[in-house]
């Protein structure tokens, strides 16, 4: 449109006719550029040669890098659902082993494949820290078992996480229900008795890493009435054991994180109990010299 206006103002003045236009129609536009300085350029064409291209060998050495990731030790305190969800635990196994059992854990399926909630995961998970802890506190022991291929150092680093028991390899037969067979050999002799037979002890909490492959330990543990925590996938019954965790126990990742948060709360109830005993032997010793000074 300002083209147009401005076609029309001059009339269909050609362009021959502009140079006769008052100077109040024209306008003079003056272009500024910086001095140039001829003298400051040196022409070093002839004076460069390949070594002056190579760059110094000091430059060349290498310079070691290393990146050091700062990791949060893993705890219920910091357990969230991303977390979950990136160890791998809403994998569950095909709806081919579909439980129907584990209908209230199940989000969907996606090409054929049971995906977890993992919202369910993270609320039965910190139900079985709450256990652990509180087992802990009162100076129960815990025992973490995980026979599976892989799983045998995880279960022994959550076990001497929080001071308990481990059983890395296959479950022998007998070890709660005949536990004076089984264990009483390997058992330390009284020292008083040496003639009486050692006494064994039961745990009051077993965390189950592998259920499937140890149906002979849940058997045990429930005759002699002992709370089982277990990581029951979507073939498995979690009827079967008293806290169960729906999440994937194929992936040793997940598995990890679990065993690592499970023996962190343990911990922290053993920590608890060691401040418990101190304040109370501080209070007992206040009150004797109390006592004595009356």
């Amino acid at each position: 449109m300002a083209s147009r206006a401005f076609s029309r103002s001059f009339g269909g003045v050609s362009s021959r006719h502009l140079n006769k236009l008052p100077s109040m129609y024209t306008r003079s536009i003056t272009v500024s550029r910086p001095a140039f300085n001829t003298d400051s350029i040196q022409t070093t064409t002839s004076e460069t040669t390949i070594e002056s291209l190579v760059p110094p060998s000091e430059s060349l050495k290498k310079t070691s890098i290393r990146r050091t990731t700062i990791t949060q030790p893993m705890t219920p305190h910091n357990l969230n659902i991303a977390k979950l969800l990136a160890a791998g635990l809403h994998l569950g196994h095909s709806t081919s082993l579909w439980e129907p059992a584990t209908l209230p854990f199940i989000f969907g399926t996606r090409e054929g494949i049971s995906i977890i909630n993992l919202e369910h995961t993270l609320v039965y998970l910190r139900r079985a820290c709450n256990v652990a802890r509180e087992i802990a506190v009162r100076g129960g022991s815990i025992l973490f078992v995980g026979t599976r291929p892989g799983f045998q150092d995880l279960t022994i680093d959550a076990a001497r996480r929080c001071e308990g028991y481990h059983v890395s390899g296959k479950w022998i037969p007998g070890t709660l229900t005949n536990a004076h067979q089984v264990l009483g050999r390997h058992a330390s002799p009284d020292p008083e008795d040496p003639g009486r037979p050692p006494k064994t002890y039961k745990p009051d909490l077993i965390v189950l890493l592998n259920p499937l492959e140890n149906k002979i330990a849940i058997a045990e543990a429930q005759l002699n009435k002992i709370p089982i925590v277990a990581i029951t996938d979507t073939d498995y019954d979690p009827r079967l054991v008293t806290y169960p965790i729906p999440a994937n126990d194929d992936s040793i990742r997940g598995v990890e994180l679990i065993a690592q948060v499970i023996s962190s709360a343990a911990k922290d109830g053993a920590f608890r109990r060691k401040q418990l005993l101190d304040q109370k032997e501080k209070e007992s010793k206040f009150s004797r010299n109390q006592h004595q000074r009356r």
